[in-house]
């Protein structure tokens, strides 16, 4: 059954997702910041207001992955801003988050040279994303 894009439902199998990921447990090594994404509002895509979904990560391991508000989300080490269409665009695979933020679609806060050298876990954290079943609110 599919969840709502970027809700509760979707963390908390996203989470599950990254966790049962041996690949991501290998990239990830060495991770201990926690990282906010910032899911600007589209309302004309169905996505009144903007979310902030914050990711506890260390050592590969997710330990918390939870929705609230944009502002929660910037308050983390890294975040990455970007509005709900194009994370969408990083969830179906047709952008690379790691690109994105070099190309300036998505925007970081934090060191870039850092995420840099996790794209690996970065690309796996995408891969996670796709194997949940999305709802998406502008279909």
């Amino acid at each position: 059954m599919a969840v709502e894009a970027f809700s509760s439902e979707w963390a908390q199998l996203f989470k599950d997702e990254v966790n049962k990921s041996p690949v991501y447990r290998q990239a990830a090594k060495g991770w201990k910041w926690r990282v906010g994404l910032v899911v600007e509002a589209e309302p004309d895509r169905n996505f009144p207001e903007s979310r902030g979904i914050v990711m506890d990560l260390f050592e590969g391991d997710a330990r918390d992955i939870a929705v609230g508000t944009a502002d929660e989300a910037r308050a983390c080490d890294f975040v990455i801003t970007a509005p709900y269409s194009r994370w969408k665009q990083v969830a179906m695979k047709e952008l690379d988050a790691t690109r994105g933020m070099l190309q300036g679609k998505l925007k970081l806060k934090g060191d870039l040279p850092t995420i840099v050298r996790y794209t690996k876990a970065s690309q796996e954290l995408t891969e996670c994303t796709t194997r949940v079943p999305v709802a998406w609110p502008d279909e």
